[in-house]
Formats: C-alpha cells, structure tokens, sequence
C-alpha cells in the first residue's frame, strides 16, 4: 500500500516495486487495486505478465470503451496532404488510441510538425547580413537528391576517375613499360631508364609514328662522294627495323650506281631494267604482290627493307626515263609504303626531275669536304629555283663525317650554318669505321654512337611526313 501526503491510499503495486502505475506512453496499466474496506484480506496483486491473466479492460471497437483497438485502415497519402495544406481535418487517424489520449492531440502534433519554419531561424539570421549566403541556403534547402543513374559516372564526366578505355590507352602507349629501364645495370636493380634510354625511346616512337599515304624520300648531292648512297642504305634500314618493313631502297642513278654493290644480301643480280620489262604483266594482275616482286627486288634478311639495284650498264641505264620511272614509281607504290630514292650525280636529268617531282621530303647528304659541301648546296638552290622550295625548308641535311681527325671542324661549321638557315634539321654522322666506303655495308655492326645518329636521322625524316 502506498499513500499520498493526505494519508489516502492511492493504489496497489506490484509486490517489490513502487507503486507507480502511469507509463510513458499514454497509457495506464490495469494493476488491480486494493478494496477500501478495512476488514477483508488483502488480495495477491495480478500478474500482468502472466500468459493466464485475464484482462477486461481493452474491449473491441464496439464497445465504447477508452481504451479500444479499431480496424486499421490506411490513409489515403493524396487526402492527408490536402488536409495538411487546407488545415481541414479530415485525415482519419488509424490503429488503436491510448488511454487519455485524444484525435485533436496527434493532430496538433502533425499540424506542429507541418508548419516548422522551412529554415532554420538560426541559419536565416546568419545568412541575413549576407544576401550571397542566404540565396545559397535557400538553394541548398530546395535542391533535390539526384536521381539514381545507372550510367557511369565516367562516362557522364562527373567524376575525373579514369575508365577501362583510359586503361588500353594508357597500355597501348606503353606507358606501364617506361617505368623501368630495359637493359643494363639499371634493369637488374629495378631502376627507371637513364636519360640516354629515355632519349632513344623517344626517337623510337618518332620513326615509328603512324603516317598516312605512300611517301617518297629522295637523297640528294650530285657530287659524287657526298655520302647518298650511305645515307639511302641506313635511312632505309631504320624505316623498315622500326616500322615493320615494306619499305624500299632504289638506286635511280642514271649511269651505274653502287647501291646493290654495297647492300649486305645479294640473292640475285636483277635490276630495275630486269623490273621494267617485267612490269607490263604486274601491272596487269590486280593480286599482285610483294612476293611477285622478289625474284627483282633484293631482299635485306634482317634489316626489313629491300633494295631495287641499278644496271652494272651505262647504257643500259639510259633507257630509264621520265616516262619510266613515273611506270616504275606507279608500280611500286603497290608494294611499299615507303621509297627511298639513291639519285644520280645530274640533275638535269629525266629520272632526276622525274624523282624531284615525286618526292614528298628532300634529304640533302654531303660532307665535310667543301666541293662537296658546295654542290649540296647548288642543288638546293636548283630546287628553290624548280620551284619546290617547300620541300627545301622542310627538308633534312645530314652531314658524314668521314675522317677521324678534327683538322675539318672548320668547314663543318660553315656547312651547317648554311643548311639551317634553309631545312628543318641538320644531323651529323660520326666518323665509323664500318661506315667507311667499301662494297658490303653491314647496318648492325656500327658502333653506339653512330646508331643514336642514325636513329635521330630516321626520327627528323619521318618527322616532317
């Protein structure tokens, strides 16, 4: 038994519990009390816990009762909000009523709930010195989450992750590859490539650059001994190491030239004369190809690139005119993608002039010797004058040194002060031994420095394609 400050008894409790029968909620637990009569025994308090206690106090609907479960029955969501906005009550409230509690109170609650300010007061008197902030928390407060979007965000370009085809582009330029050195010391240590590898990794990816169309490549100095036909074998051999083959060497000399004798494979003794009787039926054979060639054209093992040789005849080579080489160019622009043309020592002509109006880029070799310094640049100024002074200043000058002693750095100064003022480029050919003239002229065996020279020679040429 408990008792108020007045001496009354309020209420039974359960036996070790105060007698506290309100809980939170809005709802009185039925806790049996007490009888006010004095001379009857007290009663055990029922178990409310218990799954035998009988309860009477929550009745059905029917019964009228204030504590009472009705049929649930969902809202209708359009007919709340409309009554929300009209401030009309005809929102029915569902599921079952506390005891003590009223419809006018949950929706005061709701009508509280509905008519808080929009923003914050404390934000809104914030933002209210700053008319830039307050626009802002208003935009911020009437922005919508977005959409689910099943597209990539990559691909929308609202985020800067990279995608799968930045991945193959990044592989197919190798740049994964460049992060470590590919021979030496370097390699077993697990180094990035020295600067001298990074240099020759950089001319690599410029001769073999993608080039659309058939291009020519004509090498050019009517002095004898001016270092075209070194210059045609090793431009020739680049190309075709560095860009998968089909290309081509042709010695166009008008008399007898030593491009054949001087290339390392000699499978056979045809010649370009051989080719042009022959070139009526390939001419006419639409699926002809590369291998209809090799019973004329050399064919270098190793060096990816072949070589059309001149006549051992002077008079042979006679017959080789403007009208032919256009037949013979016509024809072998099939095949390969790119010609490199060893030309004569007169420009005047009909294979000279014929090769100069087909070029797409001039290559001036010369040396050091000053006729032959010279001469290489008479035929520029012949070529400016033919009106082909385009190709002149996109064209490239390599300079062969062909003596070990410095007694010549003189004249190769004044050689190439003259060429850059005209041409794109000017590179320069060390003195090699195995570059020296003789008959074979073996590629591979050249020393180091003479190989980042001709690389550099290849790279500047295909530059300018």
């Amino acid at each position: 038994m408990s008792k108020d400050e007045t001496g009354t008894t309020e209420s039974q409790g359960i036996p070790g519990f105060s007698a506290n029968s309100s809980i939170p909620g809005g709802f009185t637990l039925p806790i049996p009390t007490a009888s006010a009569a004095a001379g009857e025994p007290e009663q055990a308090p029922a178990d409310p816990w218990s799954s035998t206690w009988e309860d009477t106090s929550w009745q059905s609907a029917e019964s009228g009762e204030a504590n009472a479960w009705s049929d649930w029955e969902p809202a209708d969501p359009a007919t709340s909000d409309d009554s929300a906005a009209t401030g009309t009550e005809s929102e029915t409230h569902t599921g079952w009523t506390p005891a003590g509690a009223t419809l006018d109170g949950h929706t005061a609650a709701r009508r509280a709930y509905a008519g808080r300010p929009t923003i914050d007061p404390d934000v809104a008197a914030a933002s209210a010195s700053s008319p830039a902030s307050a626009v802002a928390v208003e935009e911020e407060h009437d922005a919508q989450p977005p959409a689910y979007d099943r597209t990539p965000a990559s691909r929308t370009g609202l985020s800067v992750r990279p995608s799968a085809e930045d991945l193959i582009s990044a592989r197919s330029k190798g740049e994964r590859q460049k992060l470590k050195a590919s021979s030496g010391l370097r390699r077993a240590l697990g180094l990035g490539p020295s600067v001298r590898e990074m240099l020759e990794r950089d001319r690599l990816d410029r001769i073999a650059r993608p080039v659309s169309g058939r291009k020519t490549i004509m090498v050019i100095n009517t002095k004898g001994g001016g270092g075209k036909t070194l210059v045609t074998l090793m431009l020739a051999s680049y190309l075709g190491r560095y860009r998968s083959g089909s290309v081509l060497a042709w010695d166009n000399n008008e008399t007898e030239g030593t491009l054949g004798m001087r290339a390392p494979s000699q499978s056979h003794h045809r010649t370009v004369v051989d080719l042009l009787g022959a070139l009526p039926t390939i001419a006419d054979d639409p699926y002809a190809g590369t291998s209809e060639l090799a019973h004329w054209v050399r064919e270098q093992r190793g060096l990816s690139f072949d070589v059309l040789a001149s006549a051992d005849d002077d008079e042979a080579m006679r017959i080789i005119g403007e009208q032919e080489f256009e037949d013979l160019h016509t024809q072998l622009s099939r095949f390969y993608r790119m010609i490199v043309v060893d030309t004569g020592n007169n420009r005047l002509s009909p294979n000279w002039l014929a090769a100069a109006a087909r070029a797409d880029m001039l290559v001036f070799a010369t040396s050091l010797k000053d006729d032959t310094s010279v001469v290489a640049a008479k035929n520029l100024d012949a070529l400016v004058a033919m009106g082909r002074g385009d190709l002149v200043r996109n064209a490239v000058c390599v300079i062969s040194h062909t003596s070990a002693r410095s007694n010549d750095i003189g004249a190769g100064v004044h050689t190439r002060e003259h060429f850059e003022q005209w041409v794109r480029a000017v590179v320069d050919i060390p003195y090699d031994p195995m570059l020296a003239p003789g008959l074979h002229l073996d590629p591979l065996k050249i020393n180091r420095k003479t190989h980042e020279s001709c690389m550099e020679m290849a790279a500047a040429v295909v530059d300018g394609l």
